[in-house]
């Protein structure tokens, strides 16, 4: 019989459970690899025909190992599975199922496209100053005298 409160501190073990149901892959680039293959509905051959690559090479990427000249490997196979070059070589989000947001045009009544304008920002560049919080502040009284010891001179 559960005697928790609703109010009670959760214990370790609950705050440990994930939320997820299944396993999350690595955001690695062999794993980035292998899904823009699938993507494209590609074997590893055909892939790597189409990008001009070995195919033991593209075999050993997709099995964890990385390629000497990766900025130019993942710009050939950005280009050739048309995949974002930038999420191929450093990872990141993936897009959601309808795919990436596109910002949409508003048309007037003459049917001409205004683009949404961006109102100036006034303030002033740079991160705002904060006021010394009183309750951090250290008293005269509270500071103490630190030595500087030179070496002796030689």
């Amino acid at each position: 019989m559960d005697t928790a409160n609703p109010g009670d501190p959760r214990t370790s073990a609950e705050e440990a459970s994930p939320t997820t149901t299944g396993r999350i892959p690595a955001d690695t680039f062999s794993n980035r690899l292998l899904l823009a293959r699938k993507l494209a509905g590609l074997s590893q051959r055909e892939a790597a025909e189409q990008t001009g690559l070995n195919y033991g090479s593209w075999s050993n990427w997709e099995n964890g190992m990385r390629p000497l000249d990766l900025l130019d490997v993942a710009r050939r196979i950005a280009d050739a599975l048309d995949v974002d070059f930038n999420w191929l070589l450093l990872g990141g989000p993936l897009a959601g199922p309808r795919g990436v947001p596109v910002k949409r045009l508003r048309r007037d009544n003459d049917g001409y496209v205004t683009v949404p304008v961006r109102p100036t920002d006034t303030r002033p560049p740079g991160r705002p100053r904060m006021a010394p919080r009183p309750d951090r502040m250290i008293s005269p009284e509270q500071r103490r005298p630190v030595r500087i010891h030179y070496p002796a001179a030689a």
